[in-house]
This record gives C-alpha cells, structure tokens and sequence, in this order.
C-alpha cells in the first residue's frame, strides 16, 4: 500500500464548502459527529460508541482513497473552516461508487448535503466516467433520497435491510445509471 503522504492531496472547492481528504487529524472530529445520537434518528444502531470505530472507519476512508484515486472528504465551510462534516464517494467491492455523508445536525437544513454530493457525483464521474455512482438509503429519510434525485440518481431497488433498522423501515438503492445484474445483486445483498 502507498502511504498516505504520498499520495497528492485533493481539495474541491464549492460555492460554500472546502472538500479535502480525510485523514488521522480528523478522528476526533469525525468521532465527536458519528457519536452523536441526533445524526443517527433514523438508524439508531449505526451511531459509534467507541472511539475505535471511528478510527477504523478513519482508516477505511484513507485506505480506498489511496487504493482508488478518489474517496469521502471532510467537509468545512469555507468562510470559517467550520467542520460540518463528512461526505463523497467510496468505491465498494461491488464495482459501484457508494455516495454517502454525514452532516452534523446544526448544518441540516442549508444545502451543503446536495453541495457535497453534487461534488462527489462529478469527482466520481470525472475519475471513472464508466462506474455507476450509486446510493443507499433507508425509507425513513425522505430528506436524503431528495437529495439524492437532486444530483441525478433514480431509485433502482427497495427492500428488506441487512441493518438494524428501526422495524417496518426498507432500504432503497439509488444508482445515476443502469446497473449490472451483479451490481443490482450485490447492493441489495449490502443494504
């Protein structure tokens, strides 16, 4: 494996956000938002309760951006470097883009979740025009599948979820193209 520091850094400038590579500085602040129980009301059981599982999931993001040239970022506001959180494209073992992000609460509600994805569809496609970027997300976020078609991905799949979702809660898959078989298998097989 390369090491990190070897590897160019990147830094994607928005409207209103500063994206860059997230790194082993950000654990505490990565751990501060992914323990926060108000950034997991509707999946309660993926909030981390252990400063490990932030480090591992730290060490994972670091890990695919150096195997794939591309992975999530950090997110600031770029007027006062604020962190609001964390988001992008994670290629998944499923040949597919996975676009995620997690927002702290009190920067819901502003936009920066479309502006994050939006930049993380156009890195992706800039990277591996030929690679789906594709999405899950889970019923009771009606939030995020509207963001989800505000960057251009369509719902391809609903249905049960491998997570410990609250009951009666399906999980949808979203893709910005026509997907393989095998893609359409394996995100139903991970959702």
């Amino acid at each position: 494996m390369v090491h990190q520091l070897l590897v160019p850094q990147q830094e994607i400038r928005t409207g209103r956000l500063v994206l860059t590579a997230v790194t082993p500085a950000d654990i505490d602040a990565v751990h501060e938002l992914f323990s926060d129980a108000r950034t997991w009301t509707h999946l309660p059981a993926g909030r981390h309760t252990s400063r490990a599982e932030t480090q591992d999931l730290v060490q994972r993001k670091i890990g695919g951006r150096v195997r794939h040239g591309l992975g999530s970022w950090v997110v600031r506001a770029a007027d006062s470097g604020v962190f609001l959180g964390i988001g992008g494209v994670d290629l998944t073992a499923g040949g597919v883009w996975n676009l995620g992000y997690r927002l702290a609460p009190e920067h819901h509600g502003h936009g920066y979740a479309t502006e994050v994805a939006r930049a993380a569809v156009d890195a992706a496609h800039a990277l591996l025009p030929d690679v789906p970027v594709t999405a899950r997300v889970l019923t009771n976020n009606p939030a995020s599948a509207r963001v989800l078609a505000r960057v251009g991905l369509a719902q391809v799949w609903q249905g049960p979820t491998r997570t410990a979702a609250p009951e009666g809660v399906a999980c949808q898959a979203w893709s910005d193209r026509t997907l393989t078989p095998a893609q359409l298998d394996w995100l139903a097989a991970n959702a």
